[in-house]
């Protein structure tokens, strides 16, 4: 898996990213007038073979080494874009009761969990001030949907 002391701490203001599907490592903060934010550093989710051999050229694993969970975070070009949500934007997060099922939350619930102060339904998988792993859907420029991606 990757390193979260290499990931960037200062983002870059994005207007309208692409349109389309991503998979990311989001980050939740505030700006100067303390309005949430929502930053994503776009990765490559990996699994199997192409997994371990991306996870050996980046000297995570030796040669001959396995995965521990067969899958790796590609993310060669670390960048923390700043990017807008649609005020109906979908935002859920995998329940720690069941992890076949999804929580929705708002964009104040994501915060208050990147802070640690969640005080909602059990999520599974998310460490307080640790980029999240998601899918990122971007519609018109801004993120209409953002899902929680399961990491064993």
């Amino acid at each position: 898996m990757s390193s979260e002391s290499d990931h960037p701490t200062d983002p870059t203001p994005v207007l309208s990213p692409a349109d389309g599907e991503m998979f990311a490592l989001v980050t939740v903060g505030t700006d100067e007038g303390d309005a949430i934010t929502f930053g994503i550093d776009p990765a490559q989710m990996l699994s199997g073979e192409e997994a371990r051999q991306k996870a050996v050229e980046d000297g995570v694993i030796a040669e001959g080494e396995d995965l521990p969970n067969d899958f790796y975070i590609a993310n060669d070009e670390k960048t923390l874009e700043l990017v807008q949500l649609a005020d109906d934007a979908r935002i859920s997060v995998i329940s720690a009761n069941d992890t076949s099922k999804y929580l929705a939350i708002d964009l104040e619930q994501l915060k208050q969990l990147w802070d640690g102060e969640y005080a909602g339904d059990p999520v599974y998988g998310i460490v307080p001030a640790t980029p999240i792993a998601m899918d990122v859907t971007v519609k018109g420029g801004v993120v209409s949907e953002a899902q929680e991606v399961y990491l064993p």
